[in-house]
Parts: structure tokens; sequence; C-alpha cells
């Protein structure tokens, strides 16, 4: 049995790792794709508003070619972090759910094979981020193939209508990909304008596009149906039939709650924050702990920079509880 089972494999559940590695407690992370899978579905080009220092893990530096650095970069920076270290973790093995045992708890899995894999621990840190659960729209037409909500490069769709539904980071960042891959491109968002709160790298791109009309822009709409060669647009008391290929609905992500509640854990009603001591981020319900993104619920206010820092406190509590402290 081990001390701790960490569940995710992305940033700050490779932080936990880290820290409670450092304390000399044995642990175990289950990711259920890949190491880092939520930035491996990043756009290919992105580069990163965090500067690469306020991206490091443990005592391990982050040297980038610029300040900021590349989704590449990232990646690689993770995978090396893995390997120098001999971090103790195994990907695609899916937790697919966790109960209580007579001394801790038992990890039940399925693996690349689809065969299940049981572990034991006598505690257990969800860290699963909240990337795999896209925000839906809730319209006719959105469960068509045309319709994607994760974005990784524009070559594909040159030469093709394409929508994309969202304001923030994500939504603007692929607009400006596909309008430079030569798509023909329509952005709609429910604000009136894109302008605020994206990176300023984009800035400027974006609203060069759009006041040159390079980028339909459609402030203060949304979409009210998805049709396989056209979408329907409500804009103020306008009902506007734009010609589409494709659709890019990138309106934000979500926590998988469902393991928080079969175990449990208390959620604010409203934001889905789940209710955890600020000092050691442990549950209500003992011995389980939260790291990361999904300590932010539905808020998406908690990203890598903070969430990476979960990873010490957690290792200092477990390592308390076990009396080396």
């Amino acid at each position: 049995m081990r001390e701790a089972i960490i569940i995710g494999g992305g940033p700050c559940g490779l932080s936990v790792g880290m820290a409670l590695q450092e304390q000399g407690i044995d642990y175990l992370i289950l990711e259920k794709r890949a190491i880092v899978n939520t930035i491996l579905s990043f756009p290919a080009n992105m580069r990163f508003y965090s500067t690469s220092d306020r991206l490091e893990i443990g005592n391990v530096p982050f040297l980038s070619e610029e300040e900021r650095p590349t989704r590449h970069e990232v990646m690689r920076y993770y995978r090396a972090v893995v390997t120098r270290q001999q971090m103790n973790i195994l990907t695609f093995h899916h937790v697919i759910r966790v109960e209580r045992s007579s001394d801790g708890f038992l990890v039940h899995t399925h693996n690349h094979l689809g065969k299940e894999e049981v572990f034991e621990a006598r505690r257990i840190v969800i860290a699963t981020g909240i990337y795999d659960h896209p925000r839906l729209l809730g319209v006719p037409g959105e469960n068509l193939s045309k319709v994607m909500h994760y974005y990784t490069e524009g070559h594909s769709y040159s030469g093709r209508s394409v929508l994309v539904a969202g304001g923030k980071n994500s939504a603007v960042e692929a607009a400006i990909d596909l309008y430079r891959s030569g798509a023909q491109v329509s952005l709609v968002h429910r604000g009136a304008t894109v302008y605020q709160g994206i990176k300023p790298t984009l800035l400027l791109d974006i609203r060069n596009l759009i006041e040159k009309g390079r980028i339909g822009f459609y402030p203060e709409s949304a979409i009210t149906r998805i049709e396989e060669e056209q979408v329907f647009v409500q804009s103020g008391n306008e009902q506007i039939k734009i010609q589409n290929d494709f659709v890019f609905s990138l309106i934000g992500y979500q926590p998988d709650l469902s393991m928080l509640n079969d175990l449990g854990i208390m959620l604010d009603h409203q934001t889905q924050i789940p209710l955890f001591d600020p000092d050691t981020y442990e549950t209500n319900v003992a011995d389980i702990f939260v790291a990361g993104v999904v300590t932010g619920g539905i808020t998406n206010k908690v990203f890598i920079d903070d969430g990476r820092l979960h990873g010490p406190k957690i290792a200092e509590k477990i390592a308390a509880d076990m009396g080396r402290k």
C-alpha cells in the first residue's frame, strides 16, 4: 500500500508528486492519458502568457528560448522533469472509481488495454483539472461532427468557413490562427467586446482583423442552432444565418464533479469549489486532498502558476500525519 495516490498527471499533479518525493513519501501518479495531457491539447503554435519561471515545479529550473515559452517547450520541460527525477507515474490509467477500504482507499483504473487494475493508498490527492469537460452551448445541432471543443491548428481549415464561439484567449487565438491559415472566420461572443481581459500579445492582431473586416465579429450574440451547412445566430433582435463548414465552441471548461460527489466532498452551490483547508488542501473528507485547477471549481481562476504551489503544502500535511514533523 502506498502512502498517497495522485489522480492526474498535469503540472499540478506532478508538483504534488515532486513535493512528496522530496519528503521521501511513497506515492503514485495515475494519469488517464499522457503526461500534461491538457497542454498536449493546446494550439500547436501557442505561446504561454506565463513566464517559464512561473511554470517550474520542484527545484528544477525551466529555461526557454524566450521569456514566455511555447507549448512545445513546456511539454518538453515536464517530460524532462518526470524522466530526470524518476517520478513514479503510470500514464494511460483512467481512474473509474475510488472506494474506501479498511485502512485507506482502493483506486480502480482501466489501463490502455481496457483491463482493470486496482491500486491501494492511505491518502488520495485529486488533481484532475477541468480541461476534459468543455462547457456546452446547449443548442440544437451541437452534437454534429462539425462541432469541436478543442483547437490545435488551422491548416486543415484553409478555404473553409469556420465559426468560433467565445471571447476569451482560447477563442481569440483560434480565430487569429484560422484566419492566418486561410479560413473564412466568424467570431461570435456574448459580450460586447473581446478587447478586454485577453493577452496583450493577441490584442493588436484581433483588433486589426475585426476593424478591417478580415474576421466577422458578432458581439452580444449567441448561437441558437447549428445545421450541416449553416449556423443561426441571434444578434440583438436580428436572427442571422451564416454559411458554415465547421464550428469551434471555445466557451470554457469545467471540472468533472462526479468523483468529488461520490467521495462525499462538499461543493459550493454556486462556484462548485470543493470544501478544503487552504493551509493543507485536505477536504472535508479525511485523507482526501485537492490540488490545482480543480480547487477553483467553475470559476476558472486557478491556473498552473498557482496550482503548482499546492504540492508542498499537501506534502507537509501528509508528512506531519505520518509523524515526520
